[in-house]
């Protein structure tokens, strides 16, 4: 392989296909039509740009994000059978205002699988204590952007206080993500989570 890495700018692909991108995911695969010298997984840096601002941040992720349900090569990172261990157990911080937290859930499958993800989101407070529960449904291969701010009512968020926390679980699916903080004017901070 000659080209190890390459920069991409998403706004001209978009552009072409008369799309827009306020928020969602990106999958990046080998196509193995083209060929079969792919080499490990694929892994990337993304850089996010508050366009108003011009604020920007950087994470990074990696193809192992995906529910991967083949054998490639007999790479040791591949399953065989059925992937094991495969649910999630997230955690999502709350924060003071004017700070906001987010995180965009992302659930990734290398090919069909089940059709939705049934995902629980749990409101604790700084003690531990469970304040309140909300389900939510991510098409496979799809992602979801969550606000703890928009998903529970005032009450419960006030219960929790901005020291609480959101427990993000799903016994039929790994998800992985991106987590952070909004903030006035466009400033913000994110960075990758791991399903466990």
């Amino acid at each position: 392989m000659e080209d190890l890495c390459a920069a991409l700018d998403l706004d001209q692909p978009l552009a072409d296909a008369g799309a827009t991108f306020e928020h969602g995911h990106l999958e990046l695969v080998y196509d193995f039509e083209a060929g079969q010298d792919a080499d490990g997984w694929l892994h990337a840096l993304f850089r996010y740009e508050h366009r108003a601002s011009g604020q920007l941040s950087d994470t990074s992720f990696g193809a192992h994000i995906f529910n991967t349900a083949m054998v490639y090569k007999g790479e040791p990172q591949s399953y065989h059978g059925t992937p094991p261990g495969l649910t999630t157990k997230l955690l999502l911080r709350l924060a003071p205002p004017p700070l906001d937290a987010f995180c965009m859930l992302i659930f990734p499958a290398s090919q069909p699988w089940r059709p939705h993800s049934d995902t629980c989101l749990e409101l604790h407070d700084r003690g531990g204590a469970l304040v309140a529960t909300e389900r939510l449904a991510i098409p496979c291969s799809g992602s979801r952007l969550v606000r703890p701010s928009s998903v529970f009512g005032a009450a419960a968020l006030a219960a929790a206080s901005d020291a609480g926390y959101v427990i993000v679980r799903d016994a039929t699916c790994r998800l992985f993500g991106y987590h952070g903080l909004t903030g006035p004017d466009g400033a913000f901070c994110l960075d990758h989570m791991f399903g466990f």
